[in-house]
């Protein structure tokens, strides 16, 4: 398959909450589901119709499959270690391979050497204080918000798995349409406390690589997943999985809406080849009524797991 590489930096930081209201918390990485929430955003902020980005994917036949974003450290992506992976518990506390060595791992590849170390960490994650006022009592309360530095040369980078090129966002290819979108989130911002500047990238297209197709029995995830519900039970033959749930609110044109919360499969897990996710409708029923869906993203990108035995 034909993967487009994107590579982000940061220079105001990040804060992407892992758990709903969750301020002294934040993700070193932003997921597929958050990133293509926030595509969409900046797409219909450029005045494109959502319509024309979601059909597709509501109709099972995306153009496009997206990943989350991983650190990229010093001109390397970085991968989410897959989680059958523990050769020792040396490896345990490393969340995330090198490209090289992930690609062996998923080939099945004997490691002789230890895990790596590493002489930098990819990211920092500061508290920064912040203060409110009661508005009644106008009594101060202090508390602190999380946010993800990266150092020079260290960002996040994602990638999009090109399933039909020819298919068209309203007038422009999805490609183009993606990129505008990119383009107008570098001012607005992804993730929270974006008022400060949080959130803030510039992005550069990096590469357009060819990886293997997820023909093998087994994959490792480098999306979240929605399976559907005629996927479920094939999720039996996954070889590790880790759920995650997700709510949080979503930003509609009539104001902030509380997601249904949904469990998604997580990055890193090994699962079947077959399941390959959609996307899943978190709008409450009478907002849904009233106005439109709210579609949270779920589908796999898979990387092939060769290994036949072991980890």
């Amino acid at each position: 398959m034909r993967v487009s590489l994107y590579c982000l930096k940061f220079p105001a930081g990040l804060h992407i909450a892992p758990h709903e209201l969750s301020l002294d918390e934040t993700l070193p990485t932003i997921p597929s589901d958050t990133l293509f929430s926030a595509l969409v955003h900046g797409w219909l902020r450029r005045g494109g119709d959502p319509n024309h980005w979601l059909e597709p994917f509501v109709q099972s036949k995306p153009p496009f499959l997206l990943t989350s974003a991983f650190p990229w450290v010093h001109d390397q992506p970085w991968f989410p270690k897959p989680l059958s992976f523990q050769p020792s518990p040396k490896w345990q506390a490393l969340p995330f391979l090198p490209e090289p060595l992930f690609f062996r791992v998923a080939k099945g590849k004997p490691l002789d050497e230890p895990p790596p170390e590493l002489e930098e960490t990819p990211w920092e994650v500061e508290q920064i204080p912040r203060v409110s006022l009661d508005r009644i009592t106008l009594r101060s309360n202090l508390f602190h918000i999380a946010r993800v530095r990266f150092p020079a040369g260290c960002g996040l980078w994602f990638g999009v798995a090109w399933l039909n090129h020819e298919m068209r966002c309203g007038s422009l290819s999805f490609r183009e349409a993606l990129e505008l979108a990119l383009a107008e989130l570098t001012e607005t911002g992804i993730g929270g406390d974006r008022g400060l500047g949080y959130g803030r990238f510039s992005f550069q297209h990096v590469d357009d690589v060819t990886w293997p197709d997820p023909v093998t029995a087994l994959g490792v995830l480098l999306s979240r997943l929605w399976p559907k519900p005629k996927e479920v039970e094939l999720l039996r033959g996954s070889r590790a999985w880790r759920l995650t749930e997700v709510g949080g609110f979503a930003e509609t044109a009539v104001g902030h809406v509380r997601r249904l919360r949904v469990r998604l499969v997580a990055e890193g897990s090994v699962v079947p080849s077959v399941v390959k996710g959609g996307l899943v409708n978190v709008a409450p029923e009478d907002f849904a009524k009233k106005h439109h869906p709210i579609w949270r993203y779920g589908l796999a990108f898979l990387y092939p797991w060769e290994v036949d035995h072991g980890p």
